[in-house]
């Protein structure tokens, strides 16, 4: 007998919708899967062998011959166990189902379900095909229940899932919370939805906002130079010695943005659920902070592997990408940042598949200006040469350096001021600062100041005679490219609006040229200073 219920697979980001047809035929005993199905997808016959067994069902003994359609598309993963394994058991006779169904799920050998990466955008492309229900695993029916349009319906095991499909009536299993429309924000249709849980929210945000502003002693100029990046989503390097603040500083970050947006906060969350690094309750409101080490690789940096996984700069998305140790990063996976710095997107192209991923971040970085992190301190305890220095500086490039807005050096904190000092201001009215002046920006503009350019960017400065000779100066004085320039012009319309001023002057423009890194100098050390 032939059996076939819907399910799905991820695509980079995108749902993919698949039909999983089971026949159960006379014959030599067998099981075969075609479809272009990966090593996971294999294996889902042992799986579901032992989870018929062991749930109180019968293995027929039997030709079974899966297919997977379309047959074109590559399938991965382990969400299609509980298809294959229903689709047995209908097929073989011993359930009788009702309706037109979608299921979900992996299958222990017991015969649990166990939730799957990539719930969400799976079930709002169920949604889109106008299917009516879907049954995923129970541990991960908050996170299917935020798309809309379709009833999600709970199960903890293969035997509670056989019990709904069979049943002539399903009603829902729990009290649905509000919607609001999936946009498209990734490529999907808008006929999918996602809901937001208030109490979901908070628990999403909890334990993240980092140690307090006020916690950082000393470095006034770091404390502005990080206001401006934050306030106007610019690109910020930390250069000083070890024990300077910049970790620390970098580490208030969390507790100085403001939370994502209705539509920001829709990307966050698909991302994280494909991602799969913690359960789905509700809308992700806290804006991503990423921190890889140094060691990481290239395809973990930008994505891909064998399912096109998401990488660090897709999961800073609408975030903050913090690069500790900066040189110490494979030189590949630092040149890799260039692309997406200026585009916000990044598109992965391996074998037989292709995915643009969202990867609009802000790339926040710390470096020691020299192997041992002294020079310049005038005190002799940097013994390096100025090739070692030079060379250190020289790991990263000049475009990916060209692409860095603000460049900062944070001297060695005296310990007068460590001990002694009154304590300086907190997150709570920097925070309220750069909310402010963003909502500046998105008023006057739509965006921030960061992704402003050419004929906008000028109409946002709106100089006046003096401040554009004075611009003019400034850029020829430093002997800046073009980009250079216009990077330029950005940070001093954030300055301006950090100090609510309609048109960028003249002190605007020299805050902003005191944050930028000089073209002809290569040592970190003078590039900061």
């Amino acid at each position: 007998m032939l059996a076939s219920l819907l399910s799905a697979t991820l695509h980079g980001l995108d749902g993919r919708i698949v039909r999983v047809e089971v026949d159960v035929a006379p014959g030599l005993p067998g099981f075969t899967i075609v479809g272009l199905a990966d090593t996971a997808l294999q294996e889902a016959r042992e799986r579901v062998r032992g989870a018929i067994r062991n749930s109180g069902y019968e293995y027929p003994p039997r030709r079974i011959t899966v297919n997977l359609a379309p047959a074109d598309l590559r399938k991965g993963g382990a969400s299609l166990d509980l298809a294959i394994g229903l689709g047995i058991m209908v097929g073989s006779e011993q359930v009788k189902a009702t309706g037109r169904w979608a299921v979900l799920g992996e299958l222990s050998l017991g015969g649990d379900l166990r939730p799957v990466p990539g719930l969400l955008p799976m079930v709002a492309a169920l949604a889109r095909r106008r299917v009516r229900r879907v049954i995923v695993p129970a541990d991960g029916a908050a996170e299917a229940s935020l798309a809309d349009g379709i009833e999600v319906m709970p199960a903890a095991s293969l035997a509670e899932a056989a019990m709904l499909v069979r049943a002539n009536r399903c009603g829902r299993t729990r009290a649905m919370p509000p919607r609001v429309e999936l946009a498209d924000s990734l490529g999907l249709e808008a006929d999918g939805g996602l809901a937001h849980d208030a109490a979901a929210c908070q628990a999403a945000a909890d334990g993240a906002g980092g140690p307090d502003l006020a916690e950082v002693r000393g470095q006034l100029e770091a404390r502005r130079a990080l206001e401006i990046t934050l306030a106007g989503g610019h690109c910020l390097l930390m250069i000083g010695p070890p024990g300077s603040g910049k970790t620390l500083l970098a580490r208030t970050i969390p507790g100085l943005l403001p939370s994502l947006d209705d539509e920001e906060s829709k990307v966050a969350t698909i991302i994280a659920s494909v991602a799969g690094t913690s359960p789905i309750r509700g809308l992700i409101r806290r804006r991503p902070f990423r921190s890889p080490h140094h060691t990481i690789s290239y395809a973990a940096m930008v994505g891909g592997g064998p399912h096109l996984s998401p990488g660090e700069v897709t999961l800073a998305h609408d975030g903050i990408l913090f690069l500790d140790e900066l040189p110490e990063f494979d030189r590949g996976a630092l040149e890799a940042l260039r692309q997406p710095l200026e585009d916000g997107q990044i598109a992965i192209a391996r074998v037989g598949r292709a995915a643009v991923f969202p990867s609009r971040f802000q790339l926040v970085a710390a470096m020691n200006p020299c192997p041992c992190g002294h020079v310049g301190e005038g005190d002799g305890r940097c013994r390096c040469q100025p090739a070692v220095v030079d060379r250190y500086a020289g790991r990263v490039s000049g475009p990916l350096r060209d692409r860095i807005d603000l460049w900062v050096h944070m001297p060695r904190v005296r310990p007068e001021e460590y001990v002694t000092q009154a304590s300086p201001e907190g997150s709570a009215p920097v925070a309220e600062r750069v909310a402010r002046a963003r909502r500046r920006q998105v008023e006057r503009q739509g965006c921030l100041n960061a992704r402003l350019g050419g004929r906008a960017l000028r109409a946002a400065c709106d100089l006046a005679g003096p401040a554009q000779a004075h611009a003019i100066r400034l850029a020829d004085l430093e002997g800046w490219s073009a980009r250079g320039t216009e990077r330029l012009l950005r940070v001093a319309r954030t300055s301006a609006d950090l100090a609510t001023s309609n048109r960028v002057e003249c002190h605007h423009l020299d805050e902003a040229a005191r944050f930028r890194s000089p073209s002809g100098q290569r040592s970190g050390y003078e590039a900061a200073g």
